[in-house]
Order: structure tokens, then C-alpha cells, then sequence
């Protein structure tokens, strides 16, 4: 996931240099890109925000669009066979193309921070930047804005966890009622299941899978294995699908389903730009400092985006109920 897909660094660049002019200190550009935005790197992120799993997932991030209202994706699928030499029906050796394609609505969001010359004032006497401080808060929320958008979906749209374009089956019963043999085998044939409906093809087959973080904590606690090998479910479970990462969301137990644990979600799927793409036409964009008043500053920020495109329905498998 790469950062000059999620910012527009010129802007930011912009915001840096606007304050500086307004005679803010600590405003320089290096200083406020190393502390406000790398956190998008996963490793960092997953230890500052467990809970924004999207971030890890390592989903494509597509920029097409730009101010467009609608983007449509489109996939070439090659239809017909060969057939034996000398049958002349029309409709018999025939090869083809045929094409499948999508369309996302496009929507738009905005925030803006307002603060005053008393308040940068007061912040400086305890070397806080406070222009800095909003940029960290507008990224912040941007990122949190972002999972949520990819893991749930848009208004009349659906996102990782809660899918209609992915097939679901049901577990036998939740994490917690199942026995550690149990609840391995459950999340084992969740990604053999998927990776038997894509025949294994590399480009869809699931290599991350997202689970509740109730699920993953009795993943982790449950022990599975004789006295010389006792493991946990997790560990287990990454040892014998060594290409598949294990992520947790707390939106596969609240926001997907109402908190209903009977529709809890847990999915395995490709985050390969074949299989899917979050589409973000316009990255996080944060407008230049200005004055509106005499002793007032304001900064706006925005970004478009689209949500989650699944380019192939088979890349994705859910169970719920676990």
C-alpha cells in the first residue's frame, strides 16, 4: 500500500509550507510527514490502531477516476472451445470474448479544523505545533474512514466483511462453544473452501483472512496438539498455511452484523489486484492554511472514493456465525 496513493503529498506539502508563512514553528515538511504519516506503514499502524485491519490487508489502492461521478471496471473473459475438425456448425469451435463490468458511485468527503491565534499561542508554550497536531487528527480519522468504508461498504454498497458478491456458509457454532479441534477445522475449510473454488490460481486464491478479534483472542488462548506439540489454534493455523496472514477486525462483530453474533463475519480472501481493488479516486487531499478572520485559522481537507471493487467473486469466501 503505498502512501502516494492515500495523500496527495503536494498538498501536503502546501499545508506545510501555509503555515509556515502564518509563522508557525516546527513546520517543516520532513518533520511533519515522519510524524503524521507514516504510520500508514502496516507494521507501525497495526501496533498504533489494532482495530483498522483494512490498513494490514494490503488491498490495492486504485486512483482512476479523479472528480468523476461513477467508475466503471471492466474484465475480458475468453469464451468458446476447440472442437474436432470438420463439424461446420456456427456455433461449434467458435472462440470469443466476452467482457463483465462493474460500476461504483463515487462520494465525496470533506472535514475542516478551525483554531485561533490564542490557541496556537497556548500550544507553543508547550512546543506543540498545533497545525501538525490537526494534520495527525484529519489523518487520523481519514484512515479510520477508510476501513470502515472498505470492510462494511458505501451507502448501497457492501465492503469485505459483508460481501454479496462473495458465497458464505455458516459455522456450526461460535468460537467460544467450539473445541480448539473445532474451531481450527472451521477456519481450515473456510480457505480450502475458497481456495477449491478458484482452483487454485494464484491470483485469487485467499491469502489474508479477517475474523472478529473475539475469534482471534480464543484462536489465540484454545490449545490444539499432543503433549510434545501443543500449539494454539492461531499458531496452528499459520503453520499449516504459511501464505495466508490472520488479521482481526472489531467490525467483523459490530458494524457487519448489528453485534449480532450469529452473523459475525469471518472472511478469507486474495487482496491481488486481479481479484479486488479499493477505489480511492482522490486521495486525502488537505487544503493551505488561510485566515478567515483576524485572529482565526482554518485548514479543509477531502477525498473521493468509491469503496471496495470486486473484480472476481470467487477471490473472496465468508463464514459466519463463528
Amino acid at each position: 500500500m503505498k502512501i502516494g496513493k492515500l495523500y496527495n503529498l503536494a498538498a501536503v506539502e502546501a499545508f506545510v509550507q501555509s503555515g509556515a508563512q502564518a509563522g508557525f514553528q516546527d513546520s517543516h515538511a520532513g518533520v511533519v510527514l515522519a510524524r503524521n504519516l507514516t504510520a500508514v506503514d502496516p507494521k507501525l499502524f497495526e501496533k498504533k490502531y489494532p482495530e483498522l485491519a483494512l490498513m494490514a490487508a494490503g488491498l490495492d489502492i486504485d486512483n482512476s477516476g479523479g472528480y468523476a461521478r461513477n467508475i466503471q471496471s471492466l474484465r475480458i473473459l475468453d469464451e468458446g472451445d476447440f472442437k474436432v475438425n470438420g463439424d461446420y456448425d456456427d456455433n461449434k469451435g467458435k472462440i470469443s470474448l466476452s467482457a463483465e463490468d462493474s460500476t461504483l458511485k463515487v462520494f465525496p468527503y470533506a472535514g475542516h479544523s478551525i483554531w485561533s491565534d490564542d490557541e496556537v499561542k497556548e500550544a507553543e508554550l508547550q512546543n506543540i505545533n498545533l497545525p501538525s497536531q490537526f494534520l495527525s487528527t484529519h489523518n487520523k480519522l481519514y484512515q479510520r474512514k477508510l476501513d470502515e468504508i472498505g470492510l462494511i461498504g458505501l451507502p448501497g454498497s457492501t465492503g469485505l466483511l459483508n460481501s454479496a458478491a462473495f458465497s458464505s456458509d455458516s459455522a456450526a457454532n461460535t468460537a467460544a462453544n467450539l473445541t480448539a479441534v473445532q474451531l481450527y477445522q472451521e477456519i481450515a475449510d473456510l480457505i480450502t473452501t475458497q481456495h477449491n473454488a478458484v482452483n487454485n490460481t494464484p491470483e485469487y486464491m485467499a491469502n489474508r483472512v479477517i475474523m472478529p478479534v473475539r475469534v482471534m483472542n480464543v484462536a489465540k488462548s484454545k490449545l490444539i496438539g499432543n503433549e510434545d506439540t501443543v500449539v494454539n489454534v492461531l499458531e496452528a493455523l499459520r503453520r499449516n498455511f504459511p501464505n495466508v496472514e490472520f488479521l482481526a477486525s472489531f467490525r467483523g462483530d459490530t458494524t457487519a452484523n448489528g453485534g449480532n453474533l450469529a452473523t459475525s463475519s469471518t472472511v478469507a480472501f486474495s487482496n491481488n489486484d486481479e481479484a479486488m481493488k479499493l477505489r480511492v479516486p482522490v486521495p486525502l487531499t488537505v487544503g493551505e492554511i488561510i485566515k478567515p478572520s483576524s485572529f482565526e485559522f482554518r485548514v479543509d481537507s477531502k477525498f473521493r472514493i468509491a469503496g471496495l471493487d470486486v473484480l472476481e467473486a470467487t477471490a473472496g469466501f465468508r463464514l459466519t456465525g463463528l
